[in-house]
Formats: C-alpha cells, sequence, structure tokens
C-alpha cells in the first residue's frame, strides 16, 4: 500500500524542489548546483544501502543490451532535469513545473515504442493528450509573452 502513495510524496518533493531551486538557481548557476545535487546522492545512496540493506548490484555489466538500458535510465533523467534547472533559471518555476506535466504521456509512448508494453487505455490516451494540447498552450503563450 504505501508504494502505491510514494509517487504523491515524490510529487511534493518536486514541488518543494522547484521552488528552491528557483530561488537557489538566483544565487548559483546550474553547473554548480547540478554538482552538488551529484555529490549529494553517493552519501544517499550508501545510507539506503544501510538502511534497506539493499546491495550494490552489478550484475547488469555481463550484458551489453541490459547496461546501456541501465545507462540510458540514468542519463535520462540527469539530462531532464538540467533542462529543468536551465528552464527554472531562465523562466521560472511554475513554468518549468507545468509545462514538464506531459512526462506521463511520453511515458506511456516510449514504453510502447521501444518495448511494445501498453500500459494505456483510451481514456489515458484521450487525458494524456488533453495534457499535451495543455503543455502546448503554456509554451505557445510563454513564447508569445517574450519569456520562453
Amino acid at each position: 500500500m504505501i508504494y502505491a502513495i510514494l509517487p504523491i510524496f515524490a510529487a511534493m518533493l518536486y514541488g518543494l524542489a522547484f521552488a528552491l531551486m528557483e530561488k537557489a538557481l538566483q544565487i548559483t548557476n546550474v553547473v554548480t548546483y547540478m554538482l552538488i545535487g551529484s555529490a549529494i546522492s553517493i552519501p544517499l545512496v550508501l545510507a539506503l544501502v544501510q538502511i534497506k540493506k539493499e546491495p550494490l548490484d552489478f550484475g547488469f555489466l555481463q550484458n551489453k543490451m541490459d547496461a546501456l538500458i541501465v545507462l540510458l535510465a540514468v542519463i535520462a533523467p540527469a539530462a531532464g532535469w538540467f533542462l529543468t534547472a536551465y528552464t527554472i533559471k531562465n523562466v521560472n518555476a511554475g513554468y518549468a513545473a507545468f509545462a514538464e506535466v506531459s512526462y506521463p504521456l511520453f511515458t506511456i509512448i516510449f514504453l510502447f515504442v521501444l518495448f511494445g508494453i501498453k500500459h494505456f487505455e483510451w481514456h489515458l490516451l484521450l487525458g494524456g493528450s488533453l495534457v499535451m494540447l495543455g503543455s502546448f498552450i503554456l509554451v505557445m503563450g510563454q513564447m508569445k509573452a517574450g519569456t520562453g
């Protein structure tokens, strides 16, 4: 049951992160911010290893395709976080948060295109399409305002 509500807590932390990031990026630049974030990740992961008793497992390195998938799965959100940070630095946190809300639709599309996994029904596709339309309207409005 707890795992089902973890995304809500993650969303709360992302909201807090976006708000704090807007202020932090007024104080420092994106590269410094991201370096500090990377440095903090290592002790957090090591603490998780101790708390959850979940061992580090590099068995995926024995298979090239598995290694590539894990590498890309780590690179994609890091690159996305960079893009988010630059958007927050140059536009604002509220815009960045609303503009990237379309990622669930991209998740469904990539699951299907890359792996043939179908986690969607008509209502999910319709709702995702409306989210994409809303994101498009938001982006176009921001660009017309001259701040995008």
